[in-house]
């Protein structure tokens, strides 16, 4: 017969000090993976772009324009060849057709310094930051279902709008509804029997593996694989000298095309 009532014995207070130290990683793991999805990628991959995005930028701007021009050029060539007189109209559709993702790529790019942009002028100040986040780790240990699995409806449509107003940065109404919460509420993991106690120790155990190999995923990913040379100012000056070389050579070969296409039109 299984052990459904609570002992106080050496054994279980072990299980339960052991509990409460999983349940503390758990939520220190969980909004650590939910922080660097929701917020931490999206700073730093705007970073990323204010640093090194606009030069990015303005270089695929000019290759696209290089080989834009090159086909025209060719084009161009080509009906002379056939002895034709060069139907520029005719020509231009073709690059604008041919060039059709390039410009769309083109467009994505700038939306996304755009709202780089708009992230980066919107951060919370650091200390609000650290308040998000701390009431948003409390407010996990009260709500989270792995912690709390006798959770009722009521609370689980809580934990739903603590994750929703974490996202949005509400402070105010993670701050309501932990006032909202009574102590009194709380379960008492003392009161909880071996049995329970085992069987949560085992589901955390399974649930922290699962965060861990998550956030080492994320880590070896963009923009985390980066975050080291992102705040490394000497890197960033380099590439940023980098692309501005690449960035005169592909001007140098725009005015070539754009002779070479003078001379032919004017034939």
């Amino acid at each position: 017969m299984r052990d459904r009532l609570p002992h106080t014995t050496v054994y279980n207070q072990e299980l339960t000090r052991k509990l409460e130290a999983l349940q503390i990683e758990f939520v220190d793991l969980f909004t650590c993976h939910k922080n660097m999805v929701e917020n931490e990628s999206v700073i730093l991959t705007s970073l990323y772009l204010e640093k090194l995005g606009k030069l990015q930028l303005e270089l695929f701007e000019k290759q696209t324009e290089v080989a834009r021009l090159k086909l025209k050029m060719n084009l161009l060539q080509a009906a002379i060849n056939r002895n034709e007189h060069p139907d520029l109209v005719a020509v231009e559709q073709e690059i604008d057709a041919r060039f059709k993702d390039y410009y769309a790529q083109i467009r994505a790019q700038a939306a996304a310094l755009d709202e780089a942009n708009r992230v980066l002028s919107n951060l919370l100040p650091e200390e609000e930051a650290q308040k998000l986040k701390e009431t948003f780790r409390v407010l996990c240990k009260r709500l989270h279902p792995d912690l709390n699995p006798s959770q009722t409806e009521e609370e689980k449509d809580l934990f739903i709008r603590v994750k929703a107003a974490y996202d949005l940065q509400q402070i105010d109404v993670l701050q309501n509804i932990l006032l909202y919460l009574s102590d009194s509420t709380k379960e008492k993991l003392v009161l909880i029997s071996t049995d329970e106690k085992l069987e949560r120790i085992k589901h955390l155990e399974n649930q922290i593996m699962v965060l861990k190999g998550k956030i080492a995923q994320l880590k070896q990913n963009f923009p985390f694989s980066m975050q080291n040379l992102i705040f490394d100012k000497r890197y960033i000056a380099e590439k940023q000298e980098e692309l501005r070389k690449q960035i005169k050579e592909t001007e140098i070969e725009i005015d070539k095309y754009l002779n070479i296409i003078n001379i032919i039109t004017d034939e």
